[in-house]
């Protein structure tokens, strides 16, 4: 998250014999890449099975169009009674485009991206916990390792491209045994996208039409 050359210049400070312990809520193959550079011959410990997905959190794959994207979320926050929720995209430019649409929607909405600051990201993320946000729009970048207590509900409002990170996104609801929901918006171009969910998850994704009139 731009943290790198900060963390190299820490450990050029360091003595070549060590010991360094790494901790990371995810290991993706980037992370993977950070610990075999700064690391000799690790050991990897695990506190949960990789992929693995919290059972209270009950999860729903709706069939929609792009253009109706937004409205569903809309639909899916009144219908569903969420009173707020993060909702997940693929790149900036995308976080920071939808999180003006829904604050023109009436809204209240924050975006969470790689391009902005530190500061901007922890104001935005103490507004929501305070309430004072009903939507927190993000991409996978800037959500690693965000603790939200008490979270209702998280959106894909795009599938993600790696299929581990809807696995992180969906995290972020139902944590310390409370239930959360996980609602993902799956357009046409994005279906292909099911399939390594799938094989990740071990099992076969039902799609759902969507009744637009609720």
């Amino acid at each position: 998250i731009g943290f790198l050359p900060d963390l190299q210049r820490i450990l050029s400070y360091l003595p070549k014999e060590r010991q360094t312990l790494l901790f990371s809520a995810t290991f993706s193959p980037e992370i993977r890449k950070l610990a075999n550079s700064y690391l000799q011959d690790p050991v990897l410990v695990e506190v949960a099975r990789p992929n693995a997905t919290a059972t209270n959190v009950e999860q729903r794959f709706y069939s929609v169009t792009d253009d109706d994207k937004r409205a569903v979320v809309r639909q899916l926050l009144r219908t569903r009674g969420l009173t707020q929720a993060l909702v997940f995209v693929n790149s900036k430019l995308g976080a920071a485009r939808l999180a003006r649409s829904f604050e023109r929607d009436g809204l209240k909405t924050q975006a969470l991206h790689g391009d902005k600051s530190q500061d901007e990201r922890l104001k935005a993320l103490a507004a929501f916990k305070a309430g004072e946000v009903d939507l927190l729009v993000a991409t996978d970048v800037a959500a690693r390792g965000l603790d939200i207590v008490d979270l209702p509900g998280v959106f894909n409002f795009d599938v993600p491209f790696n299929a581990e990170d809807y696995v992180h996104r969906i995290g972020r609801t139902g944590r310390a045994g409370s239930s959360g929901q996980a609602l993902s918006l799956v357009a046409s171009d994005e279906r292909d996208r099911l399939r390594a969910i799938e094989r990740v998850l071990g099992r076969r994704i039902n799609v759902l039409p969507l009744d637009r009139s609720g």
